[in-house]
C-alpha cells in the first residue's frame, strides 16, 4: 500500500470499527491525532468550539488523547443509546419518527480538548420527546464543585441548562430537546445566560 493511500485506508477503518461498535465508551482511549479527521466530521458543524469561550468549562483532570474524535449512530422511534468517551445520548421512545443519525463529536485541537465539550447531532435537530445527553464527571475539574451544571452554546453566550450527578457519580447529565454544542461548568454569570436552555 503507498504512503499516500494509508492515511486514508486507517482512517476508513476506524471509522467502520466505531460504526460496528455502535461508539461504545468502552473502547480504549486512542492515543495519537488521526491525519484524515475532518472527512468525518459533519460540514454544517466544522467550527466546534472555535468560535465558543471554552474558559469557564470543566477540564478533564488528565487531558484525553483523542484520534477518533466522533461516534455515530443510527437510532429509530424505538429510541437507543450512543456512547462515547465517557459522553452519550439517550434517547427515549418516540423522540424521533423516523432512523435519524446521532452522532457526538469531540475537539481535537490542544485547548479545545482539554475541556468536557461535545458537540451532539444532529445538530439543530429538535425532538418530540427530551433526550438526556450526558458528560464525564469523574476525574474532572467540576467533580466536588458545589453547583455543577450542563451549558449549550446559543449565540456567543453559555445557556445554563441544569444537570445532575448520576447515582454512581461517574457523569453529570441533563435533558434537552435540540442539539448543539454543549459542555459542563460550576461557573454563574459573566458571559453566561442563566435560562432553561
Amino acid at each position: 500500500m503507498s504512503p499516500k493511500v494509508r492515511p486514508f485506508f486507517l482512517a476508513a477503518l476506524a471509522a467502520v470499527l466505531v460504526a460496528f461498535t455502535g461508539g461504545c465508551s468502552d473502547l480504549p482511549v486512542p492515543t495519537a491525532a488521526a491525519p484524515s479527521a475532518p472527512a468525518a466530521t459533519e460540514t454544517a458543524d466544522a467550527t466546534l468550539t472555535s468560535a465558543a469561550s471554552l474558559d469557564i468549562l470543566a477540564r478533564f483532570n488528565q487531558k484525553p488523547q483523542v484520534t477518533i474524535a466522533w461516534a455515530k449512530k443510527w437510532i429509530g422511534p424505538e429510541g437507543g443509546r450512543l456512547a462515547f468517551q465517557g459522553f452519550a445520548v439517550d434517547v427515549p421512545a418516540g423522540a424521533v419518527s423516523k432512523v435519524t443519525m446521532f452522532s457526538i463529536r469531540l475537539p481535537v485541537d490542544p485547548k479545545g480538548s482539554e475541556h468536557v465539550v461535545a458537540e451532539f447531532g444532529p445538530h439543530g435537530s429538535k425532538f418530540s420527546r427530551p433526550v438526556t445527553i450526558s458528560f464525564p464527571y469523574r476525574g474532572t475539574t467540576l467533580e466536588g464543585a458545589s453547583s455543577p451544571t450542563v451549558v449549550w452554546w446559543n449565540n456567543g453566550a453559555w445557556v445554563d441548562m441544569g444537570g445532575w450527578v448520576t447515582a454512581d457519580g461517574a457523569r453529570i447529565s441533563t435533558i434537552t430537546d435540540h442539539f448543539s454544542e454543549y459542555g459542563t461548568t460550576s461557573a454563574r454569570g459573566g458571559s453566561m445566560l442563566v435560562s432553561g436552555g
